[in-house]
């Protein structure tokens, strides 16, 4: 069974995570305020990949620096402007103030700040898209209860069955057969039962109008991952199931704080996550991974995390890229702005803040550490 070794243990193991798992979404991250603040016409002096102090320079593109640092934490894009303004006074600045972040509009301004999560957001998308295009695990709808005098019931379907074709057309999953059986309501229907090792038929005819509750053949059931097996699905159907899933997760994302006030969520669950908690989740996907010798559990954890991504940096706090849209908002409605060093100062500050919060649940990850499935 393939692994990380056990030496990557408590410490390297996270590591190894962190750098598989979000590293390249934060990187992404930056990159779309790159592309952003080009088309935009901003100078972007350099793209660093991980923080300062810098190892090398990899090579330039444009006006742009691409750099490799040693701080593999992430990345960043410096922006003309943006925390270094140039002298009015000064007539050899005159062009890099022409390109600087806040000789533009706010709305050009706010195009750059969502460049970041909206390309985190494209990117979960994708990753959803690629979950069924490289396989998921193959599930069967199995049947958890059985109601009296049902027709599931006449035909004598227990609980604990498999159902797993109908019509001799396989079915997937509860959806793919509430599908096929919804649609022949009212006619005999064969169905396909696996029990115990074998497989038999029966027929049955699904109810038009069953009682509440009942179903058409009156059976609760619930999907079953069948061990070892990948269901990959050609591209036209992974963009549909992809998009699918990746609109109930994004649904579940946002819907999140409404939960947990709720008491929906228990607090094990529910507490906000840390770099030493996602690093352990991105461990565990990878390691799982690589034992099932599939890319979907890496590439599910990876889709949360960029959705997670792109939803907190929208958050309207300063310091964040939605705190920095909403300054650019209002100044847009009022006509009226901050002053960049202000504006910057606000942001500085925030991000102190932020960083006392980070350190707080660092150590609430170490203290408390992720209950692993």
């Amino acid at each position: 069974m393939l692994r990380l070794p056990d030496f990557l243990g408590n410490w390297i193991g996270p590591i190894v995570g962190f750098l598989i798992g979000l590293i390249p979404l934060i990187l992404v991250h930056e990159f779309g305020h790159l592309i952003m603040a080009k088309i935009m016409g901003v100078w972007a002096r350099e793209f660093g990949i991980g923080y300062p102090p810098r190892i090398m320079k990899l090579f330039r593109w444009n006006e742009t620096d691409f750099t490799l640092n040693w701080l593999p934490f992430g990345g960043f894009v410096r922006m003309e402007g943006e925390s270094t303004f140039a002298d009015p006074n000064d007539a050899k600045s005159e062009e890099a103030r022409k390109h600087s972040l806040y000789s533009k509009t706010p709305w050009q301004r706010i195009a750059i700040f969502l460049g970041g999560p909206m390309t985190n957001i494209l990117t979960a998308w994708l990753i959803a898209v690629l979950i069924f295009t490289t396989g998921i695990p193959q599930l069967q709808a199995v049947v958890s209860d059985v109601v009296p005098d049902s027709p599931a019931a006449t035909a004598n379907i227990q609980a604990g069955d498999a159902l797993v074709a109908v019509n001799g057309e396989p079915v997937h999953g509860t959806e793919e057969l509430r599908d096929e059986i919804g649609a022949r309501a009212g006619e005999s229907t064969s169905v396909t039962v696996a029990r115990e090792g074998e497989t038999f038929d029966v027929e049955l005819v699904p109810r038009a109008n069953p009682p509440e509750n009942e179903g058409a053949i009156g059976v609760m059931i619930a999907n079953q991952e069948i061990a070892g097996t990948l269901q990959r699905y050609s591209l036209g159907q992974s963009l549909v199931y992809g998009s699918r899933y990746f609109a109930n997760v994004a649904v579940t994302m946002v819907m999140l704080p409404v939960y947990i006030v709720r008491l929906n969520i228990p607090f094990a669950q529910a507490r906000p996550v840390g770099i030493v908690g996602i690093s352990q989740i991105a461990q565990q996907s990878v390691n799982q991974s690589l034992e099932q010798n599939a890319a979907y559990p890496l590439l599910s954890t990876m889709l949360l995390l960029s959705i997670s991504l792109g939803i907190f940096n929208l958050l309207p706090i300063p310091a964040l890229d939605g705190g920095r849209i909403l300054f650019s908002l209002i100044e847009g409605i009022r006509g009226k702005a901050l002053s960049p060093e202000l504006e910057e100062r606000i942001h500085m500050i925030a991000l102190m803040v932020m960083v006392v919060l980070f350190v707080a649940i660092t150590v609430l990850d170490i203290v408390m550490p992720v209950q692993l499935q």
